[in-house]
């Protein structure tokens, strides 16, 4: 070989649309978790109702993502390695065992809700749910411990994507304190919005659909602290920061699809109270679901293109 050959090695992009994808439903899980724990956690009576609805929720959006990380790799058979060889300084191994944990744990506290509640689950005897259902155990500290663990496995499920991509080296949009509490917040409201519609759907007390509105908005607004937060940042450290900020706000899946249909929008809608009927509230939560999918696509890559343009 001739000592003056020079070779281009170009690195393929190993992130694609599957990633967001995955992103974005774990969030959704989480944050209906978070709406079911206002009732078994916090003890909110105004949530009694819900907290099964929500829970089951979580649940259902929470199926897809690990097959979503499992087609993501191009060996999936080989992820049983990441159990096995756990590294306690990786947070890939910590994030592939919290991806099984929260999902066990979460079957085993929509179980024990709903024998709390009464209500009939096919896997297991009617004897043992009959005296379940009237078991201080059940109905008491047990169901709340098992509530308090379910979600922190779920808020650390959630968190622990924002600080992997934050350790990427290189990707200056993803290298951000603010990314894990941007992604929770958004977790949170996205939740909150399904949930709201799935309520909708069934008999809503007036009072429980006023403060789950009221939760969603809150959220909203500490969304757009956590974007201005992140402009700022941005615009002051770097010209690769500069940069990365401004591909942001070129991308329309950012400015118009999340800022836009997914904040303001809604806010509007949610502050007008001669329109807050089903079908305004509806829309509303849609709009907040898409933009939380659209936050996710841009955030990723807009974070891929601004490496890219440093490489």
């Amino acid at each position: 070989m001739n000592s003056q050959d020079i070779y281009v090695v170009v690195n393929a992009n190993p992130w694609n649309y599957l990633v967001p994808f995955y992103i974005f439903f774990k969030g959704l899980s989480v944050g209906a978790l978070c709406i079911s724990a206002l009732y078994t956690v916090f003890r909110s009576e105004r949530f009694k109702t819900l907290a099964f609805p929500a829970a089951i929720t979580s649940l259902l959006t929470f199926i897809p993502a690990p097959f979503l990380l499992l087609v993501d790799l191009h060996q999936p058979l080989r992820f049983w390695h990441l159990l096995v060889n756990f590294n306690p300084t990786s947070v890939i191994s910590w994030g592939t065992w919290l991806i099984i944990l929260y999902p066990l744990c979460l079957l085993w506290y929509i179980a024990r809700l709903g024998m709390s509640q009464g209500i009939y689950i096919p896997v297991v005897p009617k004897g043992f749910q009959k005296s379940a259902s009237t078991s201080q155990s059940t109905s008491g500290l047990g169901l709340r411990g098992l509530s308090i663990l379910t979600l922190s496995l779920g808020l650390l499920a959630d968190l622990y994507t924002a600080f992997l991509l934050g350790v990427v080296k290189g990707k200056v949009l993803w290298n951000s304190a603010l990314l894990p509490g941007y992604f929770l917040t958004s977790a949170v409201v996205t939740g909150a919005a399904l949930v709201l519609i799935v309520y909708l759907n069934k008999k809503p007390e007036e009072k429980t659909v006023r403060t789950l509105v009221r939760i969603i908005q809150g959220a909203l607004a500490l969304e757009i602290f956590f974007a201005i937060s992140q402009w700022i940042t941005l615009g002051a450290t770097s010209l690769q920061g500069q940069k990365a900020l401004e591909l942001l706000w070129k991308d329309p899946m950012y400015l118009i699809g999340d800022i836009f249909l997914g904040i303001l929008v809604p806010l509007v809608l949610l502050n007008k109270p001669s329109l807050n009927k089903k079908p305004v509230l509806t829309i509303s939560a849609l709009l907040v679901i898409l933009g939380g999918l659209l936050l996710r696509f841009s955030i990723v890559g807009v974070g891929i293109q601004a490496a890219a343009l440093w490489n």
